[in-house]
């Protein structure tokens, strides 16, 4: 069908873009380190130091972004020939910069930097290249182009006396040529795209809380179906989420603009309105509220149970920012729990708006941490805490009342002995049988029909996303007994929650199968 495979592509694509996002938590605590050394207050050497990451990080990271999206999603989106693909979004991103270049020059269209460079013209110097200005979203779609062609012509094949032309080099071919007339007609259609950008980012910004209630809230309702990535990466790292100007250097996207910020704290007097996507209560505290409620509403005897499996999710949504192992024990047990649990998130994003509080509220450790860099006359964050604890509240009774009026039957409220494990009917931990990693990994295999059936395995910030070739094969009841905090079953698609440590799980997954060899369950 249609849908489906525009809902596969969609899937795909988030799980692609996420790939280089991941690793911008450790700039960005980085980066607010190096802003503690640069204090005034510090010594010359920490100073220098300081500016040596900050300068580094920001210059080459941040402001090479659009570079970095476009390899890690070339790499992320092939199933095969993941080098190649990486090589070929830099070919890609290189031809685009000189093609692009090279037409506006020859049509005259090469506007001239004024007082402020070439902000407001519609260009921007890109690796020493004067191009149209597509901030981020030239890598993201060149990425998605090159993933694309590789997956659909990397194993072609030819003569033998051509084969020096097949597969990947052949879809450069394609490329170079696609992407040169690409980088010509970009000078004429992207413009009023970007006019359309503007618009939007300044109705966004004019909108205020019911902006950001309406990120929060459908922030939450894209979870279950693994695609909230295509809502608040664009936030984040593109012109939708605002642009700025921070001492005659322009920035774009809400977390762009607010590390930017952090850099030149002490030069700065007043943060950019963008922070209000960043400002997220959702981290912390909520997860703490609903942490209480399930403890509180369970059963007497199954109070000690409940604890268990709710104390480490919610560690894990405090310390490390993954709230999915806390939300996907009612994601689909309680769906009306979770339409509330929406609605207070993005409340969790109106009432910091509101009372002023201009810093960036992640997991624990994010949030101390630019605490300590913002000063409290910019940032306002002495009221994270009477903010967050009247979310909790908000979120405990809320849930409370929902629980019990309803007699939902969350964690600990079973009326038989229960099986937790998440799926499009049920959610929760998943039943453990067996204690090593061969036999639990055997129960996951089995129930995906066996290796020969599993077509490709990927995996973000929290989920092993698995891709099978005859959805029939799937084995709900085998997959459970594998240890995880939810499984959701999309036909083709299997994503299992894992939480911290997802990557290590993938890979000793990818072990497991390619150590199966002709074996199979």
């Amino acid at each position: 069908m249609v849908k489906d495979k525009i809902q596969a592509a969609m899937q795909t694509f988030a799980r692609a873009i996420i790939q280089p996002v991941m690793f911008m938590a450790v700039t960005g605590i980085i980066i607010a380190l190096s802003a503690i050394l640069k204090m005034d207050s510090m010594p010359a050497v920490f100073k220098t130091i300081g500016n040596l990451f900050f300068t580094t990080l920001q210059s080459g990271i941040i402001g090479q972004l659009s570079l970095i999206f476009c390899v890690g999603i070339a790499a992320a989106m092939a199933k095969k020939h993941k080098t190649d693909a990486a090589i070929l979004g830099v070919s890609v991103y290189l031809i685009f910069l000189y093609s692009n270049n090279f037409w506006l020059n020859l049509t005259h269209r090469l506007a001239k930097a004024g007082s402020q460079g070439l902000a407001g013209t519609g260009q921007a110097e890109v690796l020493g290249v004067q191009v149209t200005d597509m901030g981020v979203f030239l890598g993201i779609i060149l990425g998605c182009i090159t993933g694309y062609f590789v997956n659909k012509l990397g194993n072609i094949k030819f003569h033998k006396y051509l084969a020096s032309y097949e597969g990947t080099k052949f879809v450069y071919l394609i490329l170079i040529f696609g992407v040169i007339l690409f980088g010509i007609l970009i000078t004429y259609i992207w413009p009023p795209i970007n006019h359309v950008v503007s618009a939007t980012v300044s109705m966004m910004g004019k909108s205020g809380s019911i902006g950001l209630f309406a990120y929060g809230f459908l922030n939450r309702m894209l979870l279950p179906f693994g695609m909230h990535h295509l809502l608040w990466m664009p936030l984040y790292y593109t012109p939708l989420g605002g642009t700025a100007k921070i001492l005659g250097k322009t920035y774009s996207g809400a977390m762009n603009i607010f590390l930017a910020e952090l850099g030149n704290i002490g030069k700065i007097h007043s943060m950019h309105w963008s922070i209000g996507f960043l400002c997220n209560f959702g981290y912390i505290f909520l997860p703490i509220g609903i942490g209480l409620a399930f403890i509180n509403t369970a059963k007497p005897e199954n109070k000690d149970r409940v604890k268990g499996l709710v104390i480490p999710a919610v560690i894990s949504a405090v310390v490390a920012g993954i709230t999915e192992p806390i939300e996907f024990m009612f994601l689909f047990t309680a769906p009306l729990l979770w339409v509330a649990h929406g609605i207070i998130y993005g409340l969790g994003l109106v009432i910091p708006h509101l009372l002023g509080i201009n810093i960036m509220v992640e997991n624990i450790i994010n949030t101390i941490m630019y605490s300590i860099v913002v000063p409290n006359s910019l940032g306002h964050q002495w009221l994270i805490i009477p903010v967050g604890l009247l979310l909790m509240a908000m979120e405990y009774y809320t849930f409370k009342f929902l629980i019990l009026k309803f007699n939902l039957k969350t964690v600990g409220r079973e009326d038989e002995e229960p099986e937790l494990a998440g799926e499009q009917s049920g959610s929760g931990q998943n039943v453990v049988v067996g204690t090593s990693d061969e036999v639990q990994f055997s129960h996951l295999v089995k129930g995906l029909g066996g290796a020969s059936n599993i077509k490709d395995v990927e995996n973000c910030y929290s989920r092993i996303r698995i891709n099978v070739i005859d959805a029939s094969k799937i084995d709900l009841a085998e997959i459970k007994k594998f240890p995880s905090s939810g499984v959701i079953n999309k036909k083709n698609n299997v994503q299992i929650v894992i939480g911290p440590g997802v990557e290590s799980t993938k890979e000793k997954l990818d072990d497991f199968i390619a150590g199966l060899g002709t074996k199979e369950y």
